[in-house]
C-alpha cells in the first residue's frame, strides 16, 4: 500500500478525536471536518486503482461516520440539526466515492457485492450491514 495512504491512516486518529469529542456537545468542528474531507478525497485518488482498502482505514472512516449520525440523531435545533445533515450527507457522498472500490475484510467482501447483493433499500443499511462485518 502506497505510504501517503498508511500516513492518512496514522493522521485519521487524532482527526476522529477532533471531530468526536465535540459531537458530544452537538458541536460540528468544521476545520477537522475539511481536514478529514480533504483527505477522504486524496484517498479516494490513491485508491483509485487498488483493488483493497485495509481494514484499519474503514474501521477509522466508520468510527467518524457513526458517531457523527448518532449524534444527529440527538440534536433538537432546527438550524443544528441541518448542519449536522449537511455534515452526514457530505461524509456518506465521501465514503461512497472511496467504497466504491472492493474493501478487503477476513471475508473479502467488497462494498459493491454488498451493494450489487443485497436488498437494502438504502445506503445508510448497506453501511450498518457493511459495519457489522468488522464488529
Amino acid at each position: 500500500m502506497d505510504k501517503r495512504v498508511e500516513e492518512i491512516i496514522a493522521s485519521l486518529e487524532a482527526i476522529s478525536i477532533k471531530i468526536v469529542v465535540p459531537l458530544r456537545k452537538k458541536v460540528i468542528n468544521k476545520t477537522a471536518f475539511s481536514e478529514l474531507f480533504g483527505l477522504m478525497s486524496e484517498l479516494q485518488k490513491l485508491l483509485t486503482n487498488e483493488k483493497w482498502i485495509q481494514k484499519e482505514l474503514v474501521e477509522k472512516l466508520f468510527h467518524i461516520y457513526t458517531q457523527l449520525d448518532m449524534q444527529a440523531g440527538y440534536v433538537k435545533e432546527e438550524k443544528v440539526k441541518n448542519e449536522f445533515t449537511a455534515y452526514l450527507s457530505k461524509m456518506r457522498r465521501k465514503m461512497r466515492e472511496i467504497f466504491g472500490k472492493r474493501v478487503q475484510d477476513t471475508e473479502e467482501i467488497s462494498v459493491q457485492e454488498l451493494i450489487d447483493n443485497s436488498d437494502f433499500a438504502n445506503l445508510q443499511e448497506i453501511m450498518d450491514e457493511f459495519k457489522k462485518l468488522y464488529e
